[in-house]
């Protein structure tokens, strides 16, 4: 749809997106654990698969959404035309897949486009405390080439009633999986901890809409003091089951 206004969230990936060069064949990963599980054909699928899903993330970060077409993706990808329609025969199933590899290190799955995507609240390691954990998961996670191409694939789904279909039993999943993790690691104060769910979906809210506020700020270091902000006024009420010991406390 053509528009004559402004669009934030174009802006945005213009000022934060890197130019992307083509996938070559030795950055395509599959986890170990699977490696050793496929052979022959089956590998070489899965390797064409990941380069398609990595070629996906970066020309959503670059171009958004609704530019990125199958024809960008296969010159990013550098697979033929036929080997991209035979594993994914439309737009959406492109989607749909890489959807599924942003969403999979919070489930603690290493099957993500990047293999140097870092884990989303994992439960060993994470939960050190709101503050710091917003502050890490903007910088690691939101605020990264596959954080921005999940925004771009969760905006798209607003007004794409086919994708939404398409991508809605991940997201309910995801959704299920997150609020299972996060109540492991918080709590809160008065002990009521079903609405710790809810507070933290509250928290997502606030570090994506970061992204659409982010080009109307001049100094980078503004997002930071935002961030600290907010996490102070979820501190009292998100208490970490576990909080990391500091040295010399």
């Amino acid at each position: 749809m053509n528009c004559n206004r402004p669009n934030v969230l174009f802006i945005s990936r213009q000022m934060t997106a890197k130019m992307q060069p083509k996938i070559r064949p030795e950055t395509a990963q599959v986890p170990s654990d699977e490696q050793a599980s496929l052979t022959g054909n089956e590998l070489r699928v899965a390797l064409t698969k990941d380069k398609i899903c990595q070629a996906v993330a970066a020309c959503l970060d670059e171009f958004g959404y609704s530019e990125t077409s199958i024809n960008r993706v296969q010159n990013k990808a550098g697979v033929s035309r036929g080997a991209l329609t035979h594993h994914f025969p439309s737009k959406e199933a492109m989607m749909v897949e890489t959807l599924e590899r942003l969403l999979d290190p919070v489930r603690g799955r290493t099957t993500a486009p990047q293999p140097a995507m870092p884990d989303i609240l994992r439960i060993g390691g994470q939960g050190n405390g709101i503050q710091s954990d917003l502050l890490r998961l903007w910088k690691k996670v939101v605020n990264t080439r596959e954080g921005r191409a999940l925004v771009e694939i969760l905006v798209a789904a607003r007004t794409d009633r086919t994708l939404h279909q398409q991508i809605a039993p991940s997201l309910h999943a995801y959704n299920a999986e997150i609020s299972d993790n996060i109540a492991s690691l918080y709590q809160t104060d008065a002990g009521q901890n079903d609405e710790i769910p809810a507070l933290w979906s509250i928290c997502r809210v606030f570090l994506r809409g970061l992204h659409t506020h982010s080009p109307f700020e001049q100094d980078p270091k503004a997002i930071d003091a935002m961030i600290a902000r907010f996490g102070e006024i979820m501190a009292p009420h998100m208490l970490a089951r576990n909080p990391a010991k500091v040295p010399g406390k």
